[in-house]
């Protein structure tokens, strides 16, 4: 294979002229310039190239795809990014080093573009995990063995006074397992592979240790299969949520608002009014152009709340991701966030009714909100991971909800409640005392909640 001929030439090359650039190498100080690579015709710099350098460089990361870029990040905010061979980098200077630059969840992705779901892989009885041999992660019960081990324990982050390289360090860097070794088909051949939540590890029999093990061109795969204009045009969208990323509103269901994009065109629905107009979309931005809008007045103030937003998030040029059939378009500089579902995908939604013991009627002004949260972490706040807000306008108990959901930002180890409230000119009336646990562990997907006056 040609690639693993050249990966030996650059690994080596790379060990005798950078041998102190290396993971637990002691370096005393980063390099800040620029770094540029002929074969790519691409530069590092900054951060991003102090972190290639200290935490495994070409053997972990391969070369660069393309600059530094500003990227609209899976949590909606949008930082520098650059693409590399085998993984994504991702400036984030909140956090002290080494955390200021993070891995994207490279495998995770990639088995999720491939329609492949990394938790239905069978996984591994703890009694029957060779201890010899093997490291038993519990976590994902999957076990990392031989040359996959060795390569595992070879690389990691490079911790502030941490000598050599611990197994914190490699699990800094590569995650956990997610799947025990498979066979799989790589440009025409088959080898023996292990998933990892940031690398796919491949065995080559034919290189002499070190580099019998590879590690995938994840990055490199990625990039080729994430063209966003022709993804952009390839489904038509229908609106899930909006608003504020920390409590973001489900869209409205009766008429649903959606958004389709032509080779120059973008139109669409907001749930009051039909939209056109130009845009132009590279990779990860969209740049729209003066939308034009038929005139009808919305229904309610959810409606015109909607369609408020969608016209504030489709103004100017905007940063956008698509990923396991979700169009995220960050606005309000990366606050709030629209996501829309294609169209083809099934949606994941948590249904039910919110409704109360006591006999009392409910004015038209009165306002129901129900919340889809992750409880997981018993010391912090819950994630909010959708919001349906409503006035009861002459309705009286049960009031049904929907909440559509992500499947991809569900994780199956943790814990996720329906939340219900009752507020009157602001004033909370009812609340929901008992959890309503749903999705994970067994729980269901539709619940009636039961709220309490306060």
């Amino acid at each position: 294979m040609q690639r693993s001929k050249t990966f030996v030439a650059l690994f080596l090359s790379l060990t005798l002229l950078a041998a102190g650039l290396m993971p637990g190498a002691g370096i005393a100080q980063a390099q800040t310039g620029e770094r540029c690579f002929a074969e790519t015709g691409y530069c590092i710099s900054g951060p991003i190239r102090a972190f290639w350098e200290q935490n495994g460089g070409l053997p972990v990361f391969g070369l660069p795809l393309g600059p530094q870029q500003e990227r609209l990040g899976e949590d909606g905010v949008a930082r520098q990014t650059q693409w590399f061979e085998r993984a994504r980098l991702e400036l984030h200077p909140e956090n002290p080093a080494p955390y200021n630059v993070l891995l994207g969840r490279l495998a995770v992705e990639r088995l999720a573009q491939q329609g492949r779901d990394w938790r239905a892989f069978p996984t591994l009885d703890p009694n029957e995990a060779d201890a010899e041999r093997c490291a038993f992660f519990r976590a994902t019960n999957h076990q990392v063995c031989d040359a996959f081990l060795r390569a595992y324990r070879s690389f990691g982050l490079n911790f502030p006074d941490t000598p050599g390289i611990s197994f914190e360090e490699s699990l800094a860097l590569f995650g956990l397992p997610i799947s025990e070794p498979l066979t799989e088909i790589i440009e025409g051949k088959e080898y023996t592979v292990q998933w990892f939540e940031r690398a796919r590890f491949e065995l080559h029999p034919e290189n002499q240790p070190p580099t019998n093990v590879l590690f995938g061109r994840l990055g490199a795969e990625l990039a080729a299969t994430q063209d966003g204009a022709e993804l952009l045009r390839r489904e038509s969208w229908q609106l899930e949520t909006f608003g504020p990323l920390d409590a973001p509103e489900v869209a409205r269901t009766e008429r649903p608002a959606t958004l389709s994009f032509e080779a120059e065109r973008v139109s669409g629905f907001s749930g009051c009014n039909n939209f056109g107009g130009a845009y132009q979309a590279t990779a990860d931005t969209i740049s729209f152009g003066p939308l034009i809008s038929t005139l009808a007045a919305c229904t309610d103030e959810a409606l015109t709340r909607q369609e408020r937003e969608i016209y504030s998030a489709l103004t100017g040029t905007v940063a956008y991701t698509i990923a396991n059939g979700r169009l995220r378009i960050s606005y309000d500089e990366g606050r709030k966030q629209l996501t829309y579902r294609a169209q083809s995908v099934p949606a994941s939604v948590v249904d039910g009714t919110v409704t109360y013991l006591q006999r009392i009627a409910l004015p038209p002004e009165a306002v129901i909100q129900v919340q889809l949260v992750d409880v997981s972490r018993a010391d912090a706040p819950a994630i909010v991971l959708a919001t349906s807000s409503f006035q009861a306008g002459g309705r009286q108990v049960p009031f049904p909800f929907a909440l559509p959901y992500d499947p991809a930002r569900i994780d199956e180890r943790y814990t996720y409640a329906v939340q219900a409230r009752i507020t009157l000119n602001g004033q909370l009336r009812f609340i929901a005392t008992e959890r309503y646990a749903v999705i994970t562990r067994g729980n269901p997907t539709t619940v009636e909640v039961i709220v309490r006056p306060v």
